[in-house]
């Protein structure tokens, strides 16, 4: 598709300044951006680093900019955040409107096994000796790649492509909205999630675990990855190749997790973070900031987890401690 830089500038009741570009063809994030790409530069972060991203136009707000980078700006008033839930609506891409259980635009491989009960939408591709069990909703613009099993009552939405030989345990749902919001006028409102999510080959989803879809760009979940039951991931989450998630484990957005990492029971990994390859972390351990590779972690804060061993085994001495303590004082 292709967008009008004028109908954009309209929209925002902003300036435009610099070289005239006329179209666009999608909206995407400031590192992940083409030249045929709209971005936009929030805070000082992004100001800084404006020759770094490969859009010809970004959204800015009204400050001193350079104007010898072969970059075109649309000037906002208000902070561009604010402007976000406007922007993602007009970018969202439109759906059709549910016709038959199996619309007549899906494609179908040879082989499959299709339970009873299965919605499949609009232009959805599916590969061949896919098993797909009753129940389960595969949503508009949505890919299965070959030889892949989803269980009964998964969920899978628009536009979400999975890879082959993957396993989708019943009740996942895969695409999800991102927990996306921002205050306006002291008031949450909801930012659409215009992105979708990524599962390539040979990748394992448990039984009700979530994977939101990006807000901009995408949740991608490398292959050989094994995901376990009740596991959170949120959106533009980028999981590596071969890692382990354990049962509970929560990770918030923009998280960028290596290769053969494991993240045992409940582990709860903040936002816009990156974890390195070869990691481990112990079961109910609290990851707030960038991990180096190579190490085995646990505890909260996170550090080497023999040290974390050392300090539960200090901690049950703690009140036979004290007393002797007082003792002393008292001597």
């Amino acid at each position: 598709m292709s967008y009008k830089i004028d109908d954009i500038v309209t929209l925002l009741n902003a300036e435009y300044r610099g070289e005239k570009i006329e179209e666009i063809s999608k909206l995407s994030s400031f590192f992940h951006a083409d030249e045929k790409s709209l971005t936009f530069a929030a805070d000082e972060k992004f100001i800084k680093n404006l020759e770094k991203t490969e859009a010809k136009v970004i959204i800015v707000p009204d400050i001193d900019l350079p104007l010898n980078i072969g970059k075109s700006y649309i000037i906002v008033r208000e902070n561009p955040r604010i402007i976000m839930p406007k922007l993602l609506n007009f970018f969202k891409r439109p759906l059709k409107t549910f016709e038959k259980m199996i619309e007549d635009s899906a494609k179908i491989g040879k082989n499959c096994n299709i339970a009873q009960n299965v919605y499949i939408g609009h232009d959805v591709e599916i590969g061949n000796n896919v098993t797909i069990y009753p129940n389960s909703t595969i949503c508009e613009g949505a890919k299965i790649g070959s030889n892949t099993i989803i269980y009964s009552n998964v969920s899978i939405r628009e536009f979400v492509e999975i890879g082959e030989n993957c396993v989708i345990q019943p009740g996942a749902v895969i695409g999800s909205d991102g927990f996306g919001f921002i205050k306006v006028n002291g008031n949450n409102q909801k930012i659409d999630q215009i992105g979708s999510v990524v599962i390539e080959d040979n990748v394992e989803i448990g039984a009700n675990t979530t994977i939101d879809r990006g807000a901009i760009g995408d949740t991608i979940i490398r292959k050989y990855t094994k995901i376990d039951n009740l596991v959170q991931i949120a959106h533009n989450d980028v999981i590596g190749e071969n890692c382990l998630i354990i049962s509970q484990v929560g990770i918030a957005g923009s998280t960028t997790v290596g290769n053969n990492v494991t993240l045992a029971g409940q582990v709860g990994v903040s936002g816009h973070i990156t974890i390195g390859d070869n990691v481990v972390v112990g079961a109910k351990s609290g990851v707030s900031g960038n991990v180096e590779p190579n190490q085995i972690l646990s505890g909260y804060p996170l550090v080497d987890h023999k040290e974390d061993l050392k300090i539960k085994v200090s901690l049950k001495k703690l009140p036979e401690l004290l007393k002797r303590v007082k003792k002393l004082e008292e001597k």
